[in-house]
């Protein structure tokens, strides 16, 4: 996997509102990337913890999403941890790879309204918190 790890002290963290859950996120100073935790993602779409470590083997795995994961130290609850993040660039690229399979949407309908929503608003989201919301990075 092409990860990058990158200093706590070169990052800009927020948590992000976004369809009624936080998603933790940051933005690395020096290259203005924005990166967002894969874990975080995967909860607030309602994925199962199977689920989200599938998710998290599928971008190390896959040739195109590992290039935009990074390994980033942040802050949570539990103290400073590192995790995969995903650059936002390839967040609607992982997001799209994941099948809405025709059992899903019968068994968990929420779960796919909610994951199209993530599809297609949540690196527009993300983006904003960081370009838009200037008075908060400090």
């Amino acid at each position: 996997m092409d990860c990058k790890n990158v200093n706590m002290n070169n990052l800009i963290v927020k948590d992000v509102d976004f369809e009624g859950y936080k998603l933790k996120s940051a933005q690395n100073k020096q290259t203005q990337k924005i990166y967002v935790g894969v874990k975080w993602v995967c909860n607030g779409i309602g994925l199962s913890e199977g689920q989200r470590k599938r998710q998290i083997s599928n971008i190390q795995s896959d040739i195109v999403l590992s290039k935009g994961g990074s390994n980033l130290i942040l802050p949570t609850d539990g103290g400073n941890q590192e995790m995969l993040c995903i650059d936002i660039d390839y967040l609607p690229l992982w997001l799209a790879k994941i099948s809405i399979t025709p059992k899903m949407k019968q068994n968990n309908p929420i779960l796919v309204n909610t994951l199209i929503e993530y599809q297609l608003k949540a690196k527009d989201v993300l983006a904003k918190a960081f370009l838009y919301d200037k008075s908060e990075n400090s």
